[in-house]
């Protein structure tokens, strides 16, 4: 049952025995919705240890291992659906606090899961830059921010700064961004999706051993048009 492996997960990450900087149940979520949202597919080799700062994970052996693995690919996969059905939303287990402000910070639970996907999107920052037309990048941009602005207080207190309206507390700003959360999320999520159908189509190989090459936003577009692919297909 995924109620079991998420337990699993919780006390496992969540053990004095973890290296220091293990991501936290929560964490990981928006980590992997993070990862789920990317562009392009990024290898379970990548990302994997990266949960664990790099570090040994300590298990206790082969069969803790097996089923903490099992578990977090588990998660993974149920993210990546939620992404592709379009049915993305904060994880039920996540206990929201009110007012919205007082979910800003490592210690919340919404604030561990800004702070996950915060870690994943800033890794693949090259990677959206890459891919994104112009015209979306304020899109994006307004989503990111949304969604990165509960990671920590001075985060959120630059995002307000940069607000610059008189009179708009940082109280209010919260609650305004906590109301477009889910939004910021599928719209994160269709960008990214829509992105990678678009490449998937393009980069498709001709020849069944021949992989093409990638294209990157400012080449020609493939199809002949003259027009730079950001401006033609990636569109």
């Amino acid at each position: 049952m995924p109620e079991d492996q998420n337990q699993l997960l919780t006390c496992f990450l969540s053990a004095p025995q973890r290296p220091q900087g293990t991501l936290t149940f929560y964490q990981l979520q928006g980590f992997l919705f993070g990862l789920a949202c990317a562009p392009d597919m990024i290898k379970p080799s990548e990302w994997m240890p990266l949960i664990f700062n790099d570090e040994d994970p300590g298990f206790a052996d082969e069969a803790e291992a097996k089923a903490v693995y099992q578990a977090i690919f588990e998660l993974y996969n149920r993210i990546n659906l939620q992404v592709v059905s379009g049915e993305v939303g904060l994880p039920e287990d996540i206990e929201i606090l009110q007012p919205p402000i007082n979910n800003v910070g490592e210690e919340t639970a919404l604030g561990q899961w800004s702070t996950g996907f915060a870690q994943v999107h800033n890794g693949m920052m090259a990677l959206w830059d890459e891919y994104t037309p112009d015209e979306l990048d304020e899109e994006l941009g307004s989503s990111v921010m949304i969604l990165t602005f509960f990671s920590s207080r001075d985060l959120a207190q630059s995002y307000h700064r940069e607000l610059d309206k008189p009179g708009d507390t940082i109280e209010d700003y919260a609650a305004t961004l906590f109301d477009l959360f889910e939004e910021a999320m599928r719209s994160y999520a269709d960008l990214g999706n829509s992105i990678a159908r678009v490449l998937a189509e393009v980069a498709e190989p001709r020849e069944p051993h021949v992989a093409g090459p990638k294209i990157g936003r400012n080449d020609p577009c493939p199809c002949g048009s003259g027009k730079k692919y950001k401006k033609c297909c990636l569109h």
